[in-house]
C-alpha cells in the first residue's frame, strides 16, 4: 500500500491557464481535424473553449483579438471557407431530400450569410424532387409498411411540413398514385 501524499502549499491549483494565440490554433485545428466549419461556427467554439479556460464568463476584447487573429490565419490557409462549408452542406442536405427552405434554414443557422446560401442551394433542386426523395427515405406514404391509410396521411403531411415543404407539394406527393 503507498502512503497517502501530503499536500503542499505548491500543490494547489495553479488557477486558470492563459490564452495564447498557439493555444487557439490547436484548438482550432483539433476542432476542423474532425469536421469542416464555418467561420461562426469556429469563432463560437474558440469563444467557449477560451471562457473554459480561463473560467470567465465574458472574453476580454485582447482574448476576442486572438481569436478573429487565429480565423484569419485558418481562412488564409484555405482550412475554413464558408463557400465550400455551404455548398458541401446543402449537397448533403438535398441528398437527404430537404426541401430548400430547410437546406437555407439548417445554412443560416451555422452562421452562413444569405448570398453564400443562395448560391449553395442549386437551381437543379426542385421541392417536388426533394419531396420524393424525403418520402422514400422516411418511408411515408404509399412506401409505409402495410401502406398509405387516411390515418397515416395527416401524420405524414405533419412530417413534410417539418421538413419544409408547403402543404400544396406535400399533399400532392402522397396524393400520387404507387409508382
Amino acid at each position: 500500500m503507498k502512503p497517502a501524499k501530503s499536500r503542499r502549499a505548491s500543490d494547489k491549483p495553479a488557477g486558470p491557464r492563459p490564452v495564447t494565440a498557439s493555444y487557439l490554433r490547436n484548438s482550432a485545428l483539433h476542432y476542423l481535424s474532425t469536421r469542416s466549419a464555418s467561420v461562426a461556427m469556429l469563432r463560437q467554439t474558440l469563444e467557449r473553449r477560451a471562457k473554459k479556460r480561463l473560467v470567465v464568463t465574458s472574453l476580454e476584447p485582447e482574448t476576442k483579438a486572438l481569436i478573429e487573429a487565429a480565423i484569419s490565419n485558418l481562412q488564409t490557409l484555405g482550412l475554413v471557407n464558408d463557400t465550400t462549408f455551404a455548398d458541401n452542406r446543402a449537397a448533403s442536405l438535398a441528398r437527404k431530400g430537404l426541401s430548400k427552405r430547410r437546406i437555407g434554414l439548417g445554412l443560416k443557422l451555422k452562421g452562413i450569410a444569405d448570398e453564400t446560401i443562395e448560391a449553395a442551394i442549386k437551381h437543379d433542386v426542385d421541392d417536388l424532387t426533394q419531396v420524393h426523395i424525403f418520402i422514400r427515405r422516411k418511408r411515408l406514404g404509399h412506401f409505409r409498411r402495410g401502406g398509405a391509410t387516411p390515418e397515416t396521411r395527416d401524420k405524414d403531411l405533419r412530417t413534410l411540413a417539418r421538413a419544409g415543404f408547403s402543404f400544396r407539394i406535400a399533399a400532392a406527393a402522397l396524393d400520387e398514385p404507387q409508382e
